[in-house]
């Protein structure tokens, strides 16, 4: 790092009032001028030594800066699900596919309660409804005027149930089922989140998914984002959540299958 001529002159008056070495200009010996040659010389190569360490730390994002560890995470999850009630958000879905294109996207309405009871109400394209409870999965297509039914029991690679995790799962049941790992903090838009990386113990759950990862906001320890490996099809669903609300008074008749009349009804 090269010192500009002005700086040069500053750092030398200071130094010399501090150990009564006299600028170049005003030094009345040759002894001096030889002395203050000598200290400049030494200032300058501290400089370049120091000058990097200052400035590095701005260089980029110090990882996990406020010294997150996994139980400190989880521990912080555990107190968001103790009095969690509701929440919706407006999210994007999207699945990728093993080459990196993607396959389908949608935009919506996210709605969850503490029994984690969802609905999905889709806005583009075709306006689709998901509900999905403990036993399975409705959805609702309006310009066909047909709701497909799959029970869980039987259609176990559904993803949407993995949605919930975040919301109503705690730090000790996300222990409990899965082999969880801190992927450390991280920059989404302008949320600051810290990453969970969840593996399924049980062989019949890593059927399904094969890993699962979520981003928490670290504002409200809520789901920014979460993205999960669907094994047969080898797609990643990426679902993104924004405009986060917590624990409103939602309208309980949002989670209830009250199809319009008319409406077909199929098992799956």
């Amino acid at each position: 790092m090269a010192l500009a001529k002005d700086s040069t002159s500053v750092y030398a008056s200071a130094l010399g009032a501090s150990r009564g070495f006299r600028p170049a200009a005003f030094a009345s010996s040759t002894t001096e001028k030889r002395e203050f040659t000598t200290v400049m010389k030494r200032l300058q190569s501290i400089l370049l030594i120091v000058g990097p360490i200052v400035i590095a730390p701005f260089a980029g994002a110090v990882d996990n800066e406020l010294g997150w560890t996994l139980d400190s995470a989880l521990k912080q999850l555990e107190r968001q699900t103790k009095d969690f009630e509701t929440a919706l958000a407006d999210i994007n879905a999207r699945w990728v596919s093993p080459d990196g294109t993607a396959s389908r996207e949608h935009d919506g309405r996210f709605y969850i309660n503490a029994r984690g009871e969802i609905r999905i109400a889709e806005q583009e394209p075709g306006n689709r409804v998901l509900l999905v409870s403990s036993s399975e999965v409705q959805d609702y297509d309006p310009t066909r005027a047909l709701v497909e039914r799959y029970s869980l029991s039987k259609h176990k690679d559904r993803m949407e149930p993995f949605a919930r995790l975040g919301f109503v799962t705690s730090g000790k049941e996300l222990k409990d089922d899965y082999l969880v790992t801190l992927l450390g903090e991280d920059q989404l838009g302008d949320r600051r989140v810290v990453g969970l990386e969840l593996t399924p113990k049980k062989e019949s759950t890593r059927g399904i998914v094969g890993r699962i990862r979520l981003w928490i906001d670290q504002a409200s320890w809520m789901p920014a984002r979460q993205e999960i490996s669907h094994v047969s099809s080898g797609e990643i669903l990426t679902i993104d959540y924004k405009g986060m609300a917590r624990n409103l008074k939602l309208n309980p008749d949002l989670f209830d299958a009250n199809w319009p009349r008319g409406t077909q009804k199929v098992r799956r």
